[in-house]
């Protein structure tokens, strides 16, 4: 899905570039514990702040950032140019994703699965795109966020509870499943597929 309004003008800032790098991305990885080497998914790329911290971070990953948005898209290829060596960024529908199976070590999604729609079926071909004992990493925002204010300024396309992914992610083969939600709002989430 293509976000719109306000939500769409701050993730394209220089404000929120600079909170990704220095807060959002650290504080996934202080809680996942990566590989230093890797190829990697990240669905929901947005304009690229993220992946801009991730690539900093991970010298050895080779990195293909997928956003459903083509205006998105161009934006994070300008925006990770200088790392054009390592880094693919292509139009993706995270719910019909066309790579091969087990073509990942690891597949983030930061901010994104609310927006995804079918996330469930996103979940799924995230699995079949894994590598056995590559990893789901999420950072999301859950169903009690979105009231009053939040809705209105962050619209999820579908929203949801953490029981509901925990479901999906034990039918989509995944094991091993560290969650840690802060807030009862937010989650940082790493599943190992199987």
């Amino acid at each position: 899905m293509e976000m719109q309004g306000f939500e769409r003008r701050v993730l394209m800032s220089r404000p929120y570039g600079w909170f990704s790098r220095s807060a959002v991305v650290p504080w996934l990885l202080r809680f996942a514990r990566l590989p230093d080497e890797a190829d990697v998914l990240e669905v929901g790329c947005g304009s690229g702040w993220n992946a801009d911290g991730l690539l900093r971070r991970f010298p050895r990953w080779h990195l293909t950032a997928t956003d459903f948005d083509p205006d998105m898209v161009g934006l994070a290829s300008r925006r990770l140019a200088r790392y054009s060596d390592r880094v693919t960024v292509e139009r993706a529908d995270a719910t019909a994703l066309d790579y091969s199976e087990r073509s990942f070590d690891v597949v983030v999604g930061i901010g994104v699965w609310h927006h995804v729609g079918v996330w469930e079926k996103a979940t799924l071909e995230a699995g079949r795109v894994l590598r056995p004992g590559g990893v789901l990493v999420l950072l999301d925002l859950l169903e009690e966020f979105f009231g009053d204010v939040n809705e209105k300024l962050f619209p999820p396309t579908r929203a949801y509870d953490i029981d509901e992914l925990l479901a999906t992610l034990g039918g989509a083969g995944f094991r091993r499943v560290r969650l840690r939600r802060t807030g009862g709002r937010i989650y940082r989430l790493v599943a190992e597929k199987g």
